[in-house]
This record gives C-alpha cells, sequence and structure tokens, in this order.
C-alpha cells in the first residue's frame, strides 16, 4: 500500500486469531487524513477485532501498523501513540463515580498531566461541541444513552486525537436515540477528523462516508465510495449482505 505524508493510518498484511479462530485473516488498508470510512460486514467478521489491533488493546500476530510515520506494531512508545488514537465504544465506557466533565477531564490530567484548571476548561469545550455542556455536573446514571455516547466522543475529542474509532457507537442506544449520536458524528466528519466507524446505520454512511467496507471472514471483500457500493457492488455477496442490512435496518439504516 502506497504512503503519503497525508495517511494517517496504514494496515499491511494484519493477521490475528484467537486460539483456532483466525479472526483476521491479511487485512490491509489506509485511511487519510480527514476521511470517514466505515466498516460493514456479518457479526463475528473481525471488523471489532481490526478496531483493538490498531490501538494494540488487542496487538496483532503478524503484519504491520502506521499510525502517521510511526510503526505501532513495533514501537516501544505504544502509550504514547495510543493517546493520538480516540476509541468510542459500543458500551460508553464512563466512570460511574466522575460526572460528564469528571469524564471528559480526567485523561487530561492523568494521561497528558495537563493542569486540572485547563484540563476543565478543556472538557468543558470539548461537552460544548457535543452539545452537553448544560450537563457537565451530572453523573452517567443520570443521562440518556445517547448523552452518555456523546461523553464518551467528548472525552475522545478532548485528547487532540490524529483518528477517532467507533465500535458500533449506536449499537447500544434505543432508536429515538440514535439520531443525536449520529448527528454529532457527521458534525465531526464535517469538521474534517479522521473517522473509522464499525456501524449497520446505513444512511449515516450514504450521507458522510468517503469509503464504506465491505468484511466478511476475517477478509475485505469489497470496499468503495458508498454510491458505488450501494448501487453496483461488484462482488455478488455484498449485494446480499447490503439487501439484508436494508431489511432489517431499513432503506435510511435506522432500527
Amino acid at each position: 500500500m502506497t504512503k503519503d505524508r497525508d495517511t494517517v493510518l496504514r494496515m499491511e498484511d494484519v493477521h490475528k486469531s484467537f486460539g483456532d479462530n483466525h479472526v483476521l485473516r491479511g487485512v490491509s488498508m489506509g485511511i487519510r487524513r480527514g476521511e470517514t470510512k466505515i466498516l460493514i460486514g456479518p457479526s463475528g467478521t473481525g471488523k471489532s477485532t481490526l478496531l483493538t489491533c490498531i490501538n494494540m488493546l488487542t496487538p496483532p500476530e503478524s503484519g504491520k501498523i502506521w499510525l502517521l510515520e510511526d510503526e505501532i506494531t513495533a514501537s516501544k512508545k505504544v502509550n504514547l501513540l495510543r493517546q493520538k488514537i480516540g476509541f468510542v465504544f459500543q458500551d460508553f465506557s464512563l466512570f460511574n463515580h466522575l460526572t460528564a466533565l469528571g469524564n471528559v477531564s480526567i485523561g487530561l490530567t492523568k494521561v497528558k498531566g495537563m493542569e486540572r484548571k485547563k484540563a476543565r476548561e478543556k472538557a468543558m469545550q470539548e461537552l460544548k461541541q457535543v452539545g452537553l455542556e448544560d450537563k457537565a455536573s451530572s453523573y452517567p446514571a443520570q443521562l440518556s444513552g445517547g448523552q452518555k455516547q456523546r461523553v464518551a466522543i467528548a472525552r475522545a475529542l478532548a485528547m487532540d486525537p490524529q483518528l477517532i474509532l467507533f465500535d458500533e457507537p449506536t449499537s447500544a442506544l434505543d432508536p429515538e436515540l440514535i439520531g443525536e449520536v449520529l448527528q454529532v458524528m457527521k458534525k465531526l466528519a464535517n469538521q474534517g477528523m479522521t473517522m473509522l466507524v464499525v456501524s449497520h446505520e446505513m444512511g449515516f454512511a450514504r450521507s458522510v462516508a468517503d469509503e464504506v467496507i465491505f468484511m466478511e471472514g476475517g477478509v475485505i471483500v469489497e470496499q468503495g465510495p458508498p454510491a458505488q457500493l450501494f448501487s453496483k457492488p461488484r462482488v455478488e455477496r455484498t449485494g446480499e449482505f447490503l439487501s439484508r442490512l436494508s431489511g432489517l435496518f431499513g432503506e435510511e439504516g435506522e432500527k
């Protein structure tokens, strides 16, 4: 895969197994600065594993991953590189004993060593970015699922990442709360944030993705612009999956 200075993430021939289960079977891909790419595919096909390999939560057995000029898979400074990669999980992963403001600012003080006052100011800026400045003093138990996920996005943004990974960020939400999270993500995409998103929200994919990547069986089956992939997929299996997905979620990908 070719490399240029606008490439934020680059993966070459990445393999990952759990016991006898060969989850990733030689995945190669790249993301340029400001791009939004969306990973789709059946459950158990390696999409979430791919994300956790990128930030080395589950290191791959073989293959190489670069973040900008640094090879993550060979670095002795993984924790420093991981700070440049935001991760938004499907289950929010907030600290229940901290307020929304505390959840967003804790990484700034504990990881980046920022002075507490400046960290809180930065955290408030990011809560405003996701429309939650009025919930700064609320604890997770006082927030809706959509609000919790927006706090998680603000937490990722606070670290000024080069890339944000989203692992099915709306899958744990009630249908009426999905829109508020997708709206924030659309805003980030329009602002030029580099994002790799695992999602079944096809309406979101149509409107913001630069490329949709269909994975199955641990490999990339097909990838391309949404208009091409949705209307004229080159691989029959891609068309079958998208047709089934439309039947389950509706034309716009909403439950």
